[in-house]
């Protein structure tokens, strides 16, 4: 009698034995355990029609190209030894709304030079304005609707080099900068009248100004 039950013991201890390491090997650090759960919990959250908050510092604006009348220079190819170089300063020749974005209607680009309005309707999430300066200033201020716009609504510049007959920003290697793109956050605001406008840093230390009216 023992003989013929000591087999089936030790087939039944072998497969409990198999099947308690392989429920451990899974707990395991590393395991796809973890995974698995953060992702069911993602699915039942999309499910559920909860949707997971969006950053504004995470939505932008496609990068702003170098077309239309205003990226036309009369200079030609302006080659440094190396670079991007800074150019003897010149005087401020111009400073001019390059363009207006918006989560409406993307970057609308001004057609003329001194255009007065926009002609898309803007509006949503984002508002940035994008201001050409030639030359260079030493004294930006910018004004949305009357208000005193802070430093920190200048959010980054661009160096603009002269490649061709035409303005590039930014700078490729060995061109000499011959301004700068300034790019105003309005985030917030719907629709106004923006303003700018700054000084030369040298002789004669003229004053440009330029204005849009958002719609």
């Amino acid at each position: 009698m023992t003989k013929k039950f000591a087999l089936p013991i030790f087939i039944s201890m072998l497969a409990f034995m198999s099947t308690n390491a392989y429920s451990q090997e899974n707990k395991e650090p590393g395991s796809a355990q973890p995974e698995n759960k953060v992702q069911f919990a993602l699915a039942a959250a999309d499910a559920s029609g909860d949707a997971m908050p969006v950053k504004l510092s995470e939505v932008s604006l496609p990068a702003l190209e170098s077309q239309g009348v205003l990226s036309v220079a009369s200079g030609g190819d302006s080659l440094a030894p190396k670079g991007p170089q800074l150019a003897p300063a010149p005087a401020l020749s111009r400073v001019a709304i390059y363009a207006v974005g918006s989560s409406n209607c993307d970057w609308e680009y001004m057609t003329i030079l001194g255009q007065l309005s926009t002609t898309c309707d803007h509006g949503g999430q984002l508002l940035r304005v994008a201001v050409q300066e030639i030359g260079y200033g030493a004294s930006p201020f910018a004004w949305m609707n009357g208000g005193l716009l802070p430093q920190s609504a200048n959010y980054t510049n661009q160096s603009i080099c002269i490649v061709g007959n035409n303005y590039v920003w930014p700078c490729p290697a060995g061109y000499t900068v011959v301004g700068w793109m300034k790019y105003y956050n309005l985030d917030g605001q719907q629709s106004g009248k923006f303003q700018f406008q700054d000084t030369s840093i040298n002789a004669p230390f003229n004053t440009l100004s330029t204005s849009i009216l958002i719609k």
